[in-house]
């Protein structure tokens, strides 16, 4: 994490003038950066390093815009992955698909993550599910046990 801070630090410093105020887009660095992420031979540093970079001179919002469709995550706590949790259970309207509950709602991966990297943000490998449909998902698989026993989050 030291080396992550201190990477971002660089990148502010060389991209940001004296006055604090972002300066103009550099388009080359953007589709530099842009090509990182889409990349398949870039390890996963590069890839950090150019979303940093995209954040200096997009901001977070226009970079997850831009490469949410196409980004692989690796980290479950990434915000793309929030961002897709917030737009399945918006399009499921909050409630469970099977059984309709609105309580004790999660998104189940259709296609999972362990197995389906570069689907784990597409809105379409996912299913707004109470824990007790998520668990039944599972019935068959090592990780049912964990699951009955109250870590019904586990994919």
């Amino acid at each position: 994490m030291k080396q992550l801070w201190a990477m971002r630090e660089l990148i502010k410093r060389y991209t940001i003038n004296y006055s604090q105020l972002v300066r103009p887009i550099n388009w080359k660095n953007c589709i530099d950066s842009l090509a990182i992420i889409l990349s398949k031979n870039a390890n996963k540093y590069q890839k950090i390093a150019a979303r940093e970079i995209l954040f200096i001179y997009l901001g977070k919002k226009a970079t997850y815009d831009l490469i949410e469709d196409d980004a692989v995550v690796t980290n479950r706590n990434d915000e793309l992955v929030t961002r897709w949790k917030k737009k399945c259970l918006k399009r499921d309207k909050y409630q469970c698909r099977v059984c309709g509950s609105k309580k004790y709602l999660c998104v189940h991966h259709v296609s999972y993550w362990s197995v389906d990297p570069v689907n784990r943000i597409n809105i379409d490998n996912g299913i707004t599910l109470c824990s007790k449909c998520h668990t039944k998902q599972h019935i068959g698989e090592p990780v049912y046990k964990l699951m009955t026993l109250g870590g019904d989050n586990l994919e």
